[in-house]
């Protein structure tokens, strides 16, 4: 079973502007009518914002039996919600799909699958596919997509991305051909999906 987490990351994006406040001033010598305009500078800000859209983070669930000789493909939707350039970055837990137990000679207890972003943007998309051994916090090889997510780290969206329909994150693999073979037993793995605001 491959089980979805989320997380978001949250940046704002400064703009300015500039008002006038009349001041009253009776009693004052030289004022006319007791009012005096005096100019004001108002900084204020407009916050831009990136995440997931309310209701469609990436979540749930997916269990293949006999991935091993079916292989797996399934795809977690989601719907990004960013105001600017974004980046979306994935953690693996266990860096395949693990079971309990030791393993004997010859025998694995750890299958790898594939973990392939595709995120959708107003005028531009970016796809890419990573070995899920390289999206686990130890790796000594990550992928350009995991995470955690920052301004600078995880896949690049140089687009706005308010709604779009089409992002997703694919879990696939083959049957199994791996050089030793799977013990029986339940195998797991949990991918944690972080988003940010682009540097």
């Amino acid at each position: 079973m491959i089980a979805i987490a989320t997380a978001i990351g949250v940046a704002l994006l400064p703009q300015s502007a500039a008002a006038q406040q009349t001041v009253y001033a009776a009693g004052q010598p030289g004022v006319v009518g007791g009012f005096a305009t005096l100019p004001v500078n108002v900084t204020a800000s407009v916050g831009g914002h990136c995440g997931f859209a309310t209701g469609s983070a990436p979540s749930g669930s997916y269990s293949q039996p006999d991935f091993d000789v079916n292989g797996l493909n399934h795809d977690f939707s989601f719907v990004l919600d960013c105001t600017g350039p974004s980046r979306v970055a994935v953690v693996s837990t266990n860096g395949g799909l693990l079971t309990a137990g030791a393993a004997p000679s010859g025998y694995a207890t750890l299958a790898p699958y594939t973990v392939t972003l595709n995120l959708v943007g107003s005028t531009t998309t970016a796809n890419q596919s990573c070995a899920v051994a390289t999206l686990t916090a130890s790796t000594g090889t990550p992928c350009s997509f995991r995470g955690p997510v920052s301004a600078s780290q995880g896949l690049l969206l140089n687009s706005t991305s308010v709604s779009q329909p089409g992002t997703y994150l694919r879990v696939s693999a083959p049957a199994y051909s791996g050089p030793s073979t799977l013990v029986q037993g339940s195998y797991s793995d949990t991918l944690t999906v972080t988003v940010s605001a682009a540097s």
